[in-house]
């Protein structure tokens, strides 16, 4: 198996599943979108906000580095008793800080990643509870989201979520796909964590395009505490790429004495990346992308992300006969990638690091965090965000640690970090011309802006001819 996972794993760093079905909850998934009670300033009313909804967009004049209040009440049901009781934020922008019932609980940076998090210990089962959360648009914020969208976007801008699993639930799942030197049969290598040491197995079913059950020789595993590393081998399975969006799903059950406790299901594409030279390979043939770059923009509800516009942009872009995606420059929803996945669009992810130390406005400056210790943590966390929500998805080929930024130790950490979690993609980042010496920590060239002949000079980097100096080059 190419993982190298942490054996030990801070609770707040775990990544959940929803689950498809729960033997002790009948509804296990709760949507907390919908109307939040927000409050200005202390000197202010509690009034009705939209939530995921940006403030400015909702008509607050919000400032930087000024922390300002949401809460919501929210019952949790009486069958999540004993249960593990996750509260995900798919994205609130740029700091958050987290109380139940008045309690503390965590705090979060990163705007576009999700803030997750076992609130069991904090709530009481069968009656109203109340979220608080605290949220400040900070100005020096690595993303530079609101710099870049000239107004500050704080808020909560993507979907909020409780749900309940079990203690005995998988954490941190993830998988790879292995294909055999004529891209004929598949290996799907999956990873995960288990806190306990229940008596459990976990069983996996494969359901092809067309709905039936693939016949798999080994699909049964007994769990184990710690990492889990599980192999199933599929033989011919159809191939995934952007003509031929081939999808499948992996069936996870969770077991005890046979009986079903919980399960969900992950997409699998069976598709293999790989750079030879100045090719850029899936599944043993070369590609070339013929993209966009593309944010989460609307006009009434700015960052925001809903799954009907997330539907809609792919679908255009489908139609323009656009094979690929940039999400500049920061994550998107993770229903977007799956939506990709469905209809055939490669996707680079991008984390949400942008103008480091080049051209951020006055009052962001001086935005030079690249070699700031302060800001290591935050580099690497959001790297592990996004590589946690999007690793198994097949429409994922790149990844981007950066945009137009000066290289740095965290940087270089970025990507240390993120080949420890995956080494089945590449990685881009720009710009690559100010790494002057040590191994490069892009695998393909980014140049941004080149005239028509592709001909520029760019922080100590020059191509001609769009040239990528030995390896792919995306322009």
């Amino acid at each position: 198996f190419l993982f190298i996972l942490q054996l030990k794993i801070s609770a707040q760093e775990l990544s959940y599943q929803l689950p498809l079905k729960y033997d002790k909850v009948d509804n296990p998934i709760i949507s907390l979108n919908g109307i939040w009670q927000f409050q200005y300033d202390e000197n202010s009313n509690w009034e009705d906000v939209i939530v995921p909804g940006g403030l400015v967009m909702q008509g607050y004049g919000i400032e930087h580095d000024k922390a300002y209040e949401y809460k919501k009440s929210f019952l949790v049901p009486e069958s999540f008793k004993g249960q593990r009781i996750i509260l995900r934020f798919d994205g609130v922008y740029s700091e958050a800080e987290l109380s139940i019932n008045g309690q503390f609980i965590r705090k979060h940076n990163g705007g576009f990643t999700r803030l997750e998090t076992d609130i069991a210990d904090y709530v009481q089962v069968g009656k109203e509870n109340l979220i608080e959360l605290k949220v400040t648009d900070r100005l020096n914020d690595i993303s530079y989201a609101s710099g870049y969208a000239h107004h500050p976007i704080g808020g909560i801008l993507r979907d909020v979520t409780l749900f309940a699993t079990p203690k005995i639930s998988l954490t941190d799942f993830n998988y790879e796909i292995d294909l055999d030197d004529n891209y004929v049969n598949g290996q799907i290598d999956i990873s995960f964590f288990q806190e306990t040491t229940d008596k459990s197995t976990v069983e996996y079913s494969l359901i092809d395009p067309q709905g039936d059950k693939i016949s798999l020789e080994n699909n049964k595993f007994n769990l184990k505490s710690g990492v889990n590393l599980n192999s199933l081998s599929v033989k011919n399975p159809k191939k995934w790429d952007a003509e031929h969006p081939n999808l499948y799903n992996l069936l996870v059950e969770i077991k005890r004495k046979g009986k079903l406790v919980y399960s969900f299901i992950k997409q699998v594409g069976f598709r293999e990346v790989k750079i030879v030279k100045d090719q850029f390979l899936v599944n043993g043939s070369p590609i070339k992308l013929r993209g966009a770059n593309r944010h989460d923009i609307h006009p009434k509800l700015g960052r925001v992300s809903t799954a009907e516009y997330d539907k809609l942009d792919v679908e255009l872009f489908k139609e323009s006969h656009i094979n690929f995606v940039r999400t500049s420059h920061y994550p998107p929803s993770e229903r977007f990638v799956e939506y990709c996945n469905e209809e055939g669009i490669y996707v680079e992810v991008e984390t949400a690091v942008c103008f480091v130390d080049t051209y951020r406005q006055k009052n962001y400056a001086p935005g030079a965090s690249q070699n700031d210790s302060s800001f290591r943590d935050q580099f690497i966390s959001q790297c592990r965000e996004m590589v946690n929500t999007f690793k198994s998805h097949p429409s994922v080929i790149i990844w981007s640690i950066g945009n137009e930024s000066i290289y740095g130790s965290n940087f270089q950490e970025s990507f240390d970090f993120v080949k420890s979690k995956d080494t089945s993609r590449p990685i881009i980042w720009s710009y690559p011309g100010s790494q002057k010496e040590g191994d490069k920590i892009y695998e393909i060239l980014s140049m941004h802006y080149q005239d028509v002949y592709g001909n520029i000079s760019q922080f100590g980097m020059s191509t001609k001819n769009f040239q990528g100096h030995g390896i792919p080059a995306l322009f």
